[in-house]
């Protein structure tokens, strides 16, 4: 009797989910979003188009003035190119307060988008932005962006 339950109990434990893989399966998400979050950052700041492979074709972003698709935004990203004259935005774009949640095969990611000019990098504009993320087979897809205005934080907060 002794040894079925010392069987039993230990088949428990090995038929339970690992939480140690759970977390280093987390933990390399978190990293794989992070690294789309600023590699999409790069290509924005440099006019690329290739930008356009992390974001799904029914990719929306809503935000104060419109709503924008794919297909305009990637027009835009072209337009701002030719405009540079084939170069990279007068201005660099960083994320900061990057936050990570991963629910099973959705993620949502909030930052604040930070548009500094260059040379005068005293002048700047923040945004307050959210992006929803779906693991497909092919790795994580962003499908849906929101911008908002920053919030200024109060004394009490």
């Amino acid at each position: 009797m002794r040894i079925l339950c010392a069987a039993l109990i230990a088949g428990l434990f090995l038929s339970m989910p690992s939480t140690r893989s759970q977390v280093v399966s987390a933990s390399s998400d978190e990293q794989a979003l992070r690294k789309i979050e600023a590699e999409t950052a790069k290509l924005e700041q440099q006019n690329n188009s290739a930008l356009e492979k992390f974001i799904s074709d029914d990719w929306v972003c809503t935000g104060p003035a419109r709503m924008l698709s794919k297909k305009e935004f990637i027009e835009n990203v072209k337009r701002n190119l030719a405009t540079h004259e084939n170069g990279v935005n007068p201005y660099t774009i960083g994320k900061q307060n990057i936050q990570v949640h991963i629910f099973g095969d959705t993620a949502v990611v909030t930052y604040v988008k930070e548009y500094r000019q260059t040379p005068d990098t005293t002048k700047f504009f923040n945004e307050d932005d959210t992006d929803v993320f779906t693991r497909t087979a092919s790795g994580w897809t962003l499908r849906f962006t929101k911008i908002s205005p920053v919030q200024s934080q109060s004394a009490s907060n």
